[in-house]
This record gives structure tokens, C-alpha cells and sequence, in this order.
């Protein structure tokens, strides 16, 4: 596990990266717990003095990490393709210690360098991706892959202690990036700001579009759901379902594709998380088809 600071107040850059590929599958309901997994987290529950309900388990059907990493990973990722990096992004936890990182570094090929990044709330798709592109440029990690997920089952339920504001998702959900240097779905660029105030948000996000608008393309924008509903700006909005916290974004965006790719677009995905302040964007330019 690594342990890193808070973001410097403003971090903005473009990423030698570009999105070569996106895919997102919402998931119905999952595995039942094993004997052995109930088991575990009994004696999880134990020692550190918290209530079990075993029925709770007993009822329950998640899809974990591994579960929802390995039914999409076919159709995200073909099997003769190669990584440097790939990126597991979450703002909850596990409802299973599958480790998925482990299992992603097997399974992709190229022998990737696989970790996970949460406690960033709704922005940690943002992170992940401004990320992968300071592995590319300092480490020559030319191909990555973002996975992000939405898992809506807690593993200790009620007695749950998620950070104030963390938003539960109501669906099991997962969207994959793919990044590369020639990526044809267009270049990304990243924007960041920490410690921003919620009554700061509107003004500060309709200042960025501005900037962002000064493209030959048109513009959208996507709304993730930390994001006021009262924002203005000078551009067609998308909301993201609110039940899909960290995927509803970035599956937007893969369901406007078809229509973008037509005609070329400069979307801008944009959220904010009030419990940690953090406000993140970024565009995506969509090149219009051959």
C-alpha cells in the first residue's frame, strides 16, 4: 500500500496518453457468499468488536472486484494486446478480498504493473488517468488500462463507516479505459483543484469550459453527480445516473460516442466530491470519422 499526500491546489496537464478505447457493462446480481467467506468475515467482525448478522450474508449476492474485472475484461481488452500499467479505481470498498490487482496483472498480457487507487472519492477516475500519464512520461509506461468500478454491496452493511459524503453506488457497475500513445478516440487533458468550496464549484467549473471551449470542435459537457444541477455553462449537458458514483461519467460518455464520433466533439467530463473538495475535469477531443 502506498500512502500519498494531498494534491497540490491546482494540477493541469495533458497526458502523452491518448483514449484508444472505452467499454462499461452494469452488472445484475452476483455470486452468493461461500461457507468460508462467511466464516471470514465473522471472525473479521470479531476482532475488531463490530455486530456479524449472518443472515445479512447469507441473502446477499455481490459481484466483486475480480468478478465484474473479469466479465468485461474480454471485450476491453483483446488477448494479443500488451500493457505497461493498469489502474483499479474504486471509491468503495470490496465486497469480497479477491484481489483484483493480482489478477489483472496475470491476465493482461505484458506482465503490467497493476495497483488500486481509491480514497479520492468520485474524482479518483480523474486521478487514475492523470496518473497514467506521468508513468508514460516518466517512466515510458506507453499502454494502460483504467478500470473503474461501482460495487453497491458492504460487506459489514449497516455498521458501515464510510467517509462522510461518500456516495454509495445502487448498481454494480465497471467501465474500462484503454490509453495509448495513439489512441483514436482522441487526446485527454486533465485538470485538478484541491480545497475547493461547494459555493465555489459553479463559478470555477464555467471559468474552465470557457477555457476548454476555445476549440475548433463543439463542445459537451458531462456532469458527473457531486456536480451542482443548477451549473451554467455555454454547451449541451449530460448527467450522469446518480446511482453510478465513480462509472456514471465515463458511461456517458461511451454511450455518446456513436453520435461524437460522426461529427468530432470536445466532451468534458467534469465532478466534484464535497466531502474530500476536490474538483477535477477533462476533455476528451473526439476526431470526427475518416
Amino acid at each position: 500500500m502506498y500512502l500519498a499526500t494531498s494534491p497540490s491546489p491546482q494540477r493541469t496537464g495533458a497526458p502523452p496518453l491518448r483514449l484508444e478505447r472505452i467499454e462499461h457493462k452494469v452488472f445484475g446480481p452476483g455470486e452468493p457468499y461461500t461457507p468460508e467467506f462467511v466464516s471470514y468475515f465473522a471472525d473479521l467482525t470479531g476482532q475488531f468488536g463490530q455486530p456479524f448478522h449472518e443472515e445479512y450474508f447469507t441473502h446477499a449476492a455481490p459481484n466483486s472486484f475480480t468478478g465484474m474485472a473479469t466479465e468485461i475484461l474480454s471485450a476491453a481488452a483483446h488477448s494479443e494486446e500488451t500493457f505497461d500499467l493498469a489502474l483499479i479505481v474504486h471509491s468503495t470498498p470490496d465486497a469480497m478480498p479477491t484481489r483484483p490487482a493480482c489478477y489483472l496483472s496475470r491476465a493482461l498480457a505484458g506482465n503490467a504493473l497493476a495497483f488500486a487507487l481509491s480514497e479520492q472519492g468520485v474524482t479518483a477516475p480523474f486521478t487514475a488517468i492523470r496518473l497514467a500519464g506521468e508513468y508514460a512520461r516518466e517512466a515510458a509506461f506507453h499502454r494502460t488500462l483504467v478500470m473503474i468500478l461501482d460495487q453497491s454491496f458492504l460487506w459489514n452493511g449497516a455498521e458501515a463507516r464510510l467517509p462522510v459524503g461518500t456516495l454509495m453506488p445502487g448498481r454494480d457497475s465497471a467501465v474500462v479505459l484503454v490509453m495509448a500513445p495513439d489512441g483514436a478516440l482522441g487526446p485527454m487533458s486533465v485538470r485538478t483543484f484541491a480545497d475547493v468550496a461547494e459555493d465555489e464549484v459553479r463559478h470555477l467549473v464555467a471559468e474552465q469550459m470557457r477555457e476548454f471551449g476555445a476549440s475548433p470542435l463543439p463542445m459537451t459537457a458531462i456532469a458527473g453527480v457531486g456536480v451542482d444541477h443548477e451549473l451554467a455553462v455555454d454547451c449541451p449537458i449530460r448527467w450522469a445516473a446518480e446511482d453510478l458514483p465513480c462509472t456514471g461519467g465515463w458511461s456517458a460518455f461511451a454511450d455518446g460516442l456513436p453520435q461524437w464520433t460522426r461529427t468530432g466533439q470536445r466532451v468534458v467530463l467534469v465532478d466534484y466530491d464535497p466531502a474530500l473538495r476536490y474538483l477535477s475535469l477533462c476533455s476528451v477531443d473526439v476526431p470526427p470519422a475518416a
